[in-house]
């Protein structure tokens, strides 16, 4: 199928292996003060985080994922960024692509990765002829094919990420905006939801 729903996005990414790159998987372990570090292998995890590492679904990513501090360095300065959403329903994000587009994505902690719609990558002005990658979407309904190409800098409000991968993805169904924030752009934040009064809270680490 040319499409897979939202649903299929949650099972998981898998890149395709590159010709020149070899096939580990790429793992992500916290320290013990709470930064991120993104690796290709569990061997090549610190031994004392192995048992802790979390397998990210996907492999040979052809750039390597903003870590924590590339996010710092990144982030405009004057505090965390509050996100309004109504309590029980989808939480709607206004993104900046590359400094002057802006769009809006669906948050969503169970993708790895952000998707954002072809056509609006495009009128961001990001290149997606020749992508960086490709891959699978697999899920429910079947494989779907995916490229990869690089933004400039995602952001939302003060939060701030530099250049990273995103998958260039036609969204099927409805209540999506024009696409996903994934957790490689979350994780870079520390992360805090009130279920109640409707706010997502992303402040630096």
């Amino acid at each position: 199928m040319r499409r897979a729903t939202v649903v299929a996005l949650t099972l998981g990414v898998v890149l395709a292996a590159l010709p020149q790159a070899g096939r580990a998987e790429i793992f992500r372990y916290t320290d013990e003060r709470g930064q991120n570090s993104y690796v290709e292998g569990l061997e090549n995890v610190p031994e004392r985080y192995r048992s802790v590492a979390v397998p990210m679904g996907f492999r040979n990513v052809p750039l390597p994922l903003p870590t924590t501090k590339d996010a710092a360095a990144a982030a405009r300065p004057g505090g965390p960024t509050l996100i309004k959403y109504t309590p029980g329903q989808r939480i709607m994000v206004d993104v900046k692509i590359n400094g002057s587009f802006n769009t809006q994505l669906l948050l969503d902690t169970g993708a790895d990765r952000t998707m954002i719609s072809p056509r609006v990558l495009t009128a961001a002005g990001v290149s997606i002829a020749k992508p960086v990658a490709t891959g699978q979407i697999t899920g429910v309904t079947g494989t779907d094919k995916i490229n990869y190409v690089v933004v400039d800098s995602l952001e939302v409000g003060e939060a701030k990420v530099g250049k990273m991968p995103v998958g260039s993805y036609e969204l099927a169904g409805t209540g999506t905006g024009d696409g996903l924030l994934g957790r490689d752009f979350l994780d870079q934040f520390k992360m805090t939801v009130d279920a109640t009064k409707g706010e997502v809270t992303l402040a630096p680490k």
